[in-house]
């Protein structure tokens, strides 16, 4: 059987939203739809279409992502899906192919994804490039080892106000952090800040919390509790959904603001750096329950312009060897001659410091993955001392993260 894979018109949106939650088995709230309008790019929808049936769905968010030393035109993959009545018949494939062949028509270097489940992506050449960190920590055992000098104050918001000073701030912490990706007006207003929430499940509505010295907003956090109590006493949950600071001052005073509201046992946070400082600032770090998980998935659509895209720590030269079987166009040996002030790539005959696969370039790509791990992992081939030499080019500070689900 034939099926047809083409962008949606805005009247099948309704259509292509049941289709994807048919896919995960949830229900499509009509409030949501409105809010997912004013983002959504039609013109970067896929759709497969078993006769007027859509049964597969995907589509793409438009941004730029922070790479070390710089930021790159990024496709941020989305809604995929396939209907349970059409697994296994290639649709997925040939969706994601048409998709990154479009991305690469497009010009943009990199595609980048939240995978529903892991072990979809990587036959399509995305590899795990970002980590976060679930953190949940009683509310007893919060005390700084050291007090941190603080000379600004901490104050609640309205969501109007958050939403007029907090992307500022915001866009002064994506320009050096890897793996963070750029927010318009729209998605300020009807997604990180919408004024819908999908599901409260028992919590309060949103707090909002800046930090700022002499009127200058330098971090925000927001937040929200589920009140409880434990044998007559307070036992609430306090659950961060985004904490961003520009300066050590604001990230300490934001902590200690959120440790310090009362009626509260236990604070959460999903999808926090790897190298959190806060591990390092309170007094009692096995009070801490850390748990990663992959985040952020990244794949070279077009690797010369991904690779001269950024910078590297170190200056060296690498013949790098990329099999790419599901991108034709990418499959080569490459010469990258890369240094802190820029890099050049371009197509080799050279003899290979390194092969390895597409998926694999991508994890270390923000300098999230060691090539010499990933050696030992079976998944690379190359010398000791040629990756050592690689994960030195290809290391950075900080690594990467990524706050937010797309």
């Amino acid at each position: 059987m034939d099926f047809e894979i083409r962008p949606i018109a805005p009247e099948e949106f309704e259509a292509f939203a049941i289709a994807d939650g048919s896919a995960f088995g949830f229900d499509i709230n009509p409030d949501q739809l409105d809010d997912l309008r004013p983002i959504f790019e039609f013109d970067r929808s896929l759709a497969t279409l078993d006769g007027p049936e859509i049964v597969s769905t995907t589509a793409i968010f438009s941004f730029d992502l922070t790479v070390p030393g710089g930021a790159l035109p990024t496709a941020g993959v989305t809604w995929v899906s396939v209907k349970p009545t059409h697994r296994r018949r290639g649709l997925l494939a040939g969706m994601m192919r048409q998709q990154l062949s479009d991305v690469r028509d497009k010009g943009e270097p990199l595609a980048a994804l939240w995978a529903s489940e892991s072990i979809i992506y990587g036959r399509f050449g995305y590899g795990l490039a970002a980590e976060g960190v679930e953190v949940k920590v009683d509310r007893q055992h919060t005390a700084f080892a050291h007090q941190m000098p603080a000379c600004g104050r901490t104050r609640l918001l309205s969501r109007e106000e958050a939403l007029s000073t907090w992307p500022s701030v915001y866009d002064k912490a994506l320009a050096s952090q890897p793996g963070m990706y750029s927010r318009s007006e729209a998605w300020w207003k009807h997604h990180t800040l919408g004024a819908r929430e999908r599901s409260r499940s028992g919590f309060s509505g949103r707090f909002y919390v800046q930090y700022e010295e002499e009127h200058r907003p330098l971090g925000y956090a927001r937040y929200r509790i589920k009140g409880d109590d434990r044998d007559g006493s307070p036992d609430g949950l306090l659950a961060i959904q985004e904490l961003i600071a520009t300066t050590d001052a604001a990230y300490a005073a934001l902590w200690q603001y959120l440790f310090g509201v009362d009626l509260v046992s236990t604070i959460t946070a999903r999808w926090r750096p790897v190298d959190e400082p806060l591990l390092w600032m309170v007094a009692d770090p096995r009070r801490f329950v850390r748990r990663p998980q992959d985040a952020l998935w990244l794949r070279l659509v077009d690797i010369p312009a991904a690779l001269e895209g950024r910078r590297y720590a170190e200056e060296g030269r690498l013949v790098l060897d990329v099999r790419d079987k599901f991108c034709a166009w990418n499959e080569g040996r490459y010469e990258l001659e890369a240094g802190p002030d820029g890099a050049r790539c371009q197509l080799s005959d050279a003899e290979p410091d390194i092969v390895l696969d597409v998926a694999d370039l991508g994890a270390v790509y923000l300098g999230g993955a060691r090539l010499q791990t990933l050696r030992s992992a079976g998944r690379v081939e190359g010398d000791w001392e040629t990756l050592r030499r690689a994960d030195a080019i290809f290391s950075w500070h900080p690594l990467p993260w990524c706050p937010e689900v797309f």
